[in-house]
């Protein structure tokens, strides 16, 4: 009888550990599959590895740099396109100041920008030719929500002109938010013109004024549920990206994007730098 019991207790020991162990790999086959890390340069290149797919800011790497990450495993490699919005510390700005419009509330040093202007859309363009030339295979973009903070027609003509021209470049494209132009693009349009949306903080929130990581309110989280169902309803891949220093929020986070099928990663900082991947 002793010998059974403790037959037993050693089986389910066993597989305890049989169970814990899966779900560890299963968490890291999570974790490899989408990262983005906008706030890095090629000092990263060295340590990235085994990814499905990457975000960066080719504007910081190489030809050689991004072939270097596809050569370590790194299947998808996307860059960030800032087309709504422009930083004065690009050495670009002084060309295209002249398009600004409101400053970018918690973003010093960032303004809005008239994507109505043929000009600035010609210069997206080529800047879409210069990392296509790196090796890119698609394109990270934001600042869509100009078309929120400005809606007008010729704003929203202009989000979709550039977003057609890195389609006809047979590039990929993942909207970053972007909710009030995606759901007029829905609305008109039976086929879409870009294959992903990003939602930043659906389940975590971020308090600029006061530098602090939380959980977001039921009634956000529940909005950006539902926008990014209507994206998957509409055929494109539901992406997300979470902000937590608290790792029991990090693990939350993680398990509330594959409760609804999302592809997620979680950042325990702001500024997108090199983290734990979940």
């Amino acid at each position: 009888m002793c010998g059974r019991q403790r037959f037993r207790s050693n089986l389910i020991v066993l597989l305890c550990l049989i169970v814990a162990l899966a779900a560890s790999f299963i968490y890291k086959t999570k974790a490899d599959r989408y990262s983005v890390l906008i706030g890095e340069d090629s000092s990263i290149v060295k340590k990235i590895k085994n990814i499905d797919t990457l975000v960066i800011d080719a504007d910081y790497f190489s030809e050689s740099d991004i072939s270097r990450l596809r050569n370590q495993g790194v299947r998808k490699i996307y860059t960030y396109i800032n087309i709504g919005s422009i930083e004065k510390s690009r050495e670009y700005y002084q060309d295209y100041e002249k398009y600004t419009l409101d400053c970018y509330e918690n973003w010093p040093g960032e303004k809005w920008i008239d994507v109505a202007e043929e000009n600035w859309q010609k210069f997206i363009a080529s800047r879409v030719d210069e990392f296509i030339r790196k090796g890119v295979d698609g394109f990270f973009v934001d600042n869509a929500d100009v078309y929120y903070m400005y809606p007008r027609d010729d704003v929203y003509n202009g989000i979709e002109s550039i977003l057609s021209y890195i389609q006809n470049k047979d590039k990929r494209i993942i909207i970053n938010g972007g909710d009030r132009f995606v759901k007029r693009y829905f609305s008109e349009n039976d086929n879409s013109i870009f294959d992903g949306v990003n939602q930043e903080n659906v389940y975590t929130s971020y308090d600029f004024d006061n530098k602090r990581y939380a959980r977001n309110d039921k009634e956000t989280r529940d909005y950006y549920t539902q926008y990014l169902d209507l994206v998957k309803q509409n055929g494109c891949t539901a992406y997300v990206t979470e902000y937590a220093v608290d790792k029991r929020i990090q693990r939350e986070a993680a398990e509330y994007s594959r409760k609804h099928k999302y592809i997620c990663y979680v950042s325990n900082n702001i500024d997108l730098l090199v983290t734990k991947l979940y």
